[in-house]
Parts: C-alpha cells; structure tokens; sequence
C-alpha cells in the first residue's frame, strides 16, 4: 500500500457525497485527491491546519482558487472528509467534530448537543409531562451503544418522544453518527429489541486506521492510483459493494427454512439480495445458485450488482435471470415441449379475442370485462381444470363473492378457453409455471441449491408455486425473498404460507431509507391506502415499519396546470432546472400513463430540438444510459431510481386508472384495486432519489391521492 506522507489515506462518505454536488469541478477534484495522496507537501495543494476551528485537527488543502477539501488528523492516517467552495467548507469545519470510540469502534461527526439543542428546562408541576422514551437508560448505556459523545448521550436520555424522533432524523441527515449506532436507538425507543441484543461487541482497536478498514460502509482506503481511476471512472458509485451493519446480518442469517427481507423503498433490499447470492455462492461454490425476479429490467440491474462483488457470472453455476424467461426456458428444455414458442404465450389483446371466443362457444351472455379478471386472478393463477376445483376454491385474490350457481354458470366458458389455447396450442405463463413446479417435484436434482427472490410481493400463486419448487425442502439457506408489500402493483395479496413459503420468525425489516429524502418519502407515504395486505396477513405491520429517510433535501413540486399544452410546458421548465442543477440526462426520468405518454414524448422531442438532448423509453430491452433522458410508463419505473423523477398526468382518470375500475361493481373488489392504483402511485414517487414533479391538468382533475395543494 502507498502511504500519503507515510501516513495512510482514508476517504469517508461525507467526501463522496460532497464531490457529487460539485459535478463542474470534478476532474480538478480528482486530480488534486491523487496529488495529496501522493504528496500532500506538494507546493500547489497549501496543505495547512486550520488553527481557527474550534475543534482540533481539521486540515485542508487547495483544489482551486475556490474550492477546498477538508481533511481530519487521526493519528496514523489522514482521513479525507469533505470538499467545498472555500467559504462552505470552512462553515463544514466550524459545524463539524470528529470523535472515535477506540473501545466499540464507532465514531462521531456531532457537533457538541450543546450548539444543536436548546438546554433541558425542568417543565412546572402543572404542565403536561411528555414520554421519554430512553429515560429508563443512563449516559454510560448509550455511549456503549456507540454513541461516543456523553453530551449527546445525555440529550438522548431526556428528549421527548417527539424531540427523539426529529433528533435522530438530523443526525440521519447530517451523518453525525454511525447509521447502525441510529437504527440500535431507534430499535431501543420502540422495544423492538432489548438493550442486551442491541450492545455491539468491544473490540479494543488500537489505530484509527484499523478501525477505518472495518467500517468499509463508511469510509474507503484506497490500494493504489489505479483503484482511484477506476473509481472515478465508474462515477464513484456510494458504496454499492458494501452493505451497512444491518443488511450485512440480513445478508449473513445462516438457518434452516424461508427467509423473508422486508422493508419501505429505498432501504436497499435490492442491494440485499445481490449480496446474498454473492455470499451464498462464496458459501457453496459448486452449486447452483439463482436469483431472480419480477421483470427483466430488474434482473439485468441485479445481475450488474452481483458482477460487481464477485466479477463475471459466466463459468459460473450463478445465475440470474427473470423467473418468466427461466420458467419458459424448463419448460421447453426438461419437458421437451419445443413445439410452443415465446411468442404463443397471449398478450392483452390476443387474451380478450380468447376469451370473447370462449364465451360464444359456450352460448353464455357473460360480459368480457367480467370474465377476464375472473378468469386471470382465479382460473389461470391457480390452474383450475375442472368444475369441482372451481366450486370448491377459495376465492384468494379476488374480493368479489361468486355463488355457487354464479359458478356452475361461468364454468362452461372456462372449460372452452382451455380448449381453445390447446387447440391453436398457445400456453399461460401461469401453466408454464405450474408444469415445471411438477417436474421439479419429480425431478428434485433438477432443482437450484439456493434461490434469492427480489420483488416477491409481485408474483401470484404460479409463480410462488414455482418459487418453492426451484429450492430444496431440506436444506438451509435454500428459500431467501425480499418484499415490499407497499409496492405490490401487478398481483393481489395471497399468504405465503399456502405454497409452503413460512417466513414467520425468520423476517428481517431493513429500517434505514438510503435512496429518497425524507421530503420525497412523506409525501410518497401520504398516497398510501390507510392499510396494506401484508405477505404473511399482516396488515398493520406493513405499514409500521416505516423507514427512517437518510437524506433531507428539498419538498417535493406538486403542481396543477389549466390544461395538458400548459402542463407539459411545466415540465419542460422542470426538465431545464434540472440540466441547470448539473443533474445529468440519464438521472432524470418522466413517467406517465395513457395519453400522456404521447404528450410527454413530444415534449421531448422539442427539448432535443432546443437544447439536443437525447431522449429514450424505458422497456424491457431499453434501460438508463447516461446522456438521454428517460420517459415510460407507471409500471416500467419498477426496480429503477434517479436523481429526478417527473410523474404527470396524475388525474382522477389516470390514479386510479379508469381502465382499471370502470368495470368494477363490487365494493370490496373497487377498494382492492384503487389500493393497488395507490401503491402504484407510491411506488413511482419513490424511484426519485433528490428532486420529485407531481402535476395535473386541468387543476379541477387532481388525483384523490394527491392531498398536497398545487403551488
């Protein structure tokens, strides 16, 4: 390793963060990080303490005449911790300490409570008393819990509820702590874990340095010039191959049966399950392991993440793959029925003219919008070929009630659909899914040694049944699945448990929002309905296990406009502001549904025009590149994040969409699907990462999710 004036060089995430609002300056950034690594006495860096801080060791150096890079003395390293305007930085300096905790090996960039809360005033006997929730607890108890400042171990141990929570959200949000050291506090206010399972084991480091190299989430020593370059090729991606103390446990639980990973957008459940198929492979090496997923867009981002710790897949018995491709792919290879392809599976519209087909030849007068959701969420998803099966289901995905005689009479157009697919020898993904969940259970050695699910909360009853086929009953680590079931937005809520998928007592709830600000995050939250199936039935915990944001930023722009003309002119200006702001075209992302669509598009195309910025739709083959800026759908915005995300056209025709429900009779069944529309809504929002455009037109036609007034 080369040493920086034979001291080693540490690089934490402040640094990293700061550089990424710094976009025209980047290069000078870069050059000026090498040079001070190689030679920090260099003539042109002025490297210099800076004497006038009120908290000691703060050094910096020159990268221009404007911008500085602040770096902290520790002994035997320098540890690179910030980069600003001049100005800025020594504003960093004056806000900022930096502490370590030799014993536990957790630090702090706090400043004293002191300068951040207003001192504890005893309240008079008659005012209200308002709950402490860590008062049980003494200074000594939290510092062991890593906070290694007493002043702010004290504030902790007097802060009303209230004060608690807004205390923690700013330490989040300013990076004072270590984001394990918030998630114990937080875990110990709400009892979700005792004080004894919380305290992190001593470790008694005795150089900065070695404690720097355990804590590879939060600070980075580069091996050599050639890292650097490559990390700054790469974009400098935030510590994507390293996982924070939390997910590491996720990733790491080692048991016999299912594992469930839960958690709000942005808590890096994705990250999760990348790394899980890493480890798993590092664990059995000789093994088939897959990870899979609802789309295809998905599974090629997941599949990048894995290459990314453990290099190329290929030669490898890894793989990963989107469960629709794998399913069709056994399908035609184990069971030898080459005779259908891809193509033979029926789409929306081949689906209705089927099904019209069906109810003629029955010579029933059943309407098409009342047959396909029945048939969809009942008959296909769960493989019914016979009357007595369909009289004896339980309706699970479907709230409307069906009587017996309903049944009895619907049945004949089912039974001629299936006749049909045989006849012009097309096939449901949802029998493709069921015929190789057979297989596999006649063929056990055919199955994966490991299976890693993201998205699960998406997959109805074929897929799940498959799910449980591709892993061993037996073995441990077999079954590992993450969930969200705030973004269910294909499939009806259906029980794990009745494909043999337990979760229960080996779930993991992510806690910590790595990807959205707290902004972006509530008003997300808001358009959420007031309850939420839960995989396992459990709806009031779905929506308990609120994240806590790790970002703050600026509210969210919620606008309505008098008309579409005036809307998309809206968003053109928005689109702008963003270019203005250095935030790249790829970063930026619209989406919409129906029409809109159409009127985004050709905005687009005049911004190409105005400014000759590139523009792509976003689909199954098509996904971010850097330089063009990006537009699809509600649904195609799944698996994905940026740093802007515009959702237009958010009307009560669009959320919920009138497609979706105009049909729609029963009062249970309307609710599930405006439910859904909701989650869909939330699930867009929260691909933005700092910047989110709402907006309506005209202003009368404001979705009812939307409670926010426009500006």
């Amino acid at each position: 390793m080369q040493h920086s004036g034979q001291r080693n060089v540490i690089v934490t995430r402040h640094y990293f963060k700061a550089r990424e609002r710094l976009a025209e300056y980047q290069k000078q950034i870069d050059e000026k990080f090498e040079l001070f690594r190689r030679d920090p006495l260099h003539q042109s860096l002025r490297f210099h303490e800076y004497d006038r801080a009120r908290y000691k060791n703060w050094w910096s150096y020159r990268v221009n005449n404007d911008i500085r890079t602040v770096v902290s003395d520790q002994q035997d390293c320098w540890v690179v911790c910030y980069v600003d305007h001049h100005d800025d930085a020594e504003e960093w300096i004056k806000r900022h300490r930096f502490t370590l905790d030799m014993l536990n090996g957790s630090y702090s960039f706090a400043p004293p409570a002191a300068e951040v809360v207003e001192a504890v005033v005893e309240p008079p006997e008659s005012a209200t008393v308002y709950r402490c929730p860590l008062s049980g607890y003494t200074p000594d108890q939290i510092m062991r819990l890593g906070v290694p400042n007493r002043d702010w171990a004290e504030v902790f141990t007097q802060a009303t509820e209230e004060r608690f929570e807004q205390l923690l959200a700013q330490a989040l949000s300013e990076g004072w702590f270590p984001e394990e050291v918030i998630e114990r506090l937080f875990d110990l206010a709400s009892s979700a874990k005792s004080y004894r399972e919380l305290l992190p084991p001593q470790v008694s480091i005795l150089l900065p340095s070695e404690l720097f190299r355990r804590r590879p989430r939060d600070f980075w020593t580069p091996e050599s010039e050639q890292e650097i370059r490559r990390a700054i090729t790469s974009g400098w991606q935030e510590w994507v191959i390293f996982l924070h103390p939390a997910q590491r446990a996720a990733v790491e639980r080692d048991v016999q049966g299912a594992i469930r990973i839960g958690g709000g957008a942005g808590t890096g459940k994705t990250v999760v399950a990348a790394h899980r198929t890493a480890w798993l492979a590092a664990r059995y090496p000789d093994q088939p392991i897959l990870l899979t997923t609802f789309t295809r867009v998905l599974a090629e981002n997941l599949k990048q993440r894995v290459e990314q710790i453990i290099g190329s897949l290929k030669g490898t018995p890894v793989e990963v793959v989107h469960l629709h491709s794998l399913a069709y792919r056994l399908f035609t290879r184990s069971l030898g029925r080459t005779e259908a392809p891809l193509e033979s599976t029926p789409e929306h519209d081949e689906l209705n003219e089927l099904l019209a087909e069906a109810i003629r030849r029955s010579g029933a007068s059943f309407d098409l919008k009342f047959v396909r959701p029945e048939w969809e969420t009942i008959i296909d998803a769960w493989n019914i070929r016979d009357l007595k099966s369909y009289l004896d289901t339980e309706r699970i995905g479907r709230k409307m009630p069906l009587q017996r005689s309903q049944r009895e009479n619907l049945w004949p157009v089912f039974e001629q659909m299936w006749r049909l697919l045989e006849e012009r020898r097309k096939v449901t993904y949802s029998t493709i899914c069921y015929s190789v969940a057979e297989y596999l259970e006649r063929h056990p050695e055919a199955r994966y040694r490991c299976v890693v699910v993201d998205e699960a909360q998406d997959f109805g009853p074929a897929e799940l049944t498959l799910i449980r086929a591709l892993a061993p009953d037996d073995k441990e680590n077999a079954l590992f699945l993450c969930a969200d079931s705030r973004q269910r937005i294909y499939r009806p809520a259906i029980p794990w448990t009745r494909f043999n998928i337990d979760t229960r007592g080996r779930s993991y709830i992510l806690r910590v929002n790595y990807r959205t600000t707290r902004q972006i995050q509530d008003f997300a939250e808001s358009v959420l309905p007031s309850t939420v199936e839960d995989v396992q039935g459990e709806e009031s915990r779905a929506l308990a296990d609120r994240p806590i944001a790790l970002m703050h930023g600026v509210a969210p722009e919620v606008r309505g406009y008098e008309n579409i003309p005036a809307e998309m002119r809206g968003l053109k200006e928005w689109i702008y502001r963003c270019l203005q702001e250095n935030i790249q075209p790829g970063e930026i992302a619209i989406f919409a549904r129906g029409k809109f669509l159409a009127e985004v598009e050709q905005l687009l195309k005049e911004v190409f025009q105005e400014r000759g910025v590139r523009y792509r739709k976003l689909g199954r083959d098509a996904q971010p590149v850097p330089h063009e800026l990006n537009y699809g759908t509600a649904h195609g915005a799944k698996g994905l994040e940026f740093r802007a995300v515009a959702v237009v056209g958010v009307t009560t025709s669009n959320f919920p969409n009138h497609a979706v429900i105009k049909d729609v009779s029963d009062a249970a069944e309307l609710q599930a699907k405006e439910n859904q529309e909701r989650q869909l809504l939330y699930t867009v929002c929260t691909r933005a990462r700092e910047k989110l455009y709402v907006s309506w037109s005209p202003t009368t036609r404001r979705s009812a999710f939307v409670k926010v007034r426009s500006a």
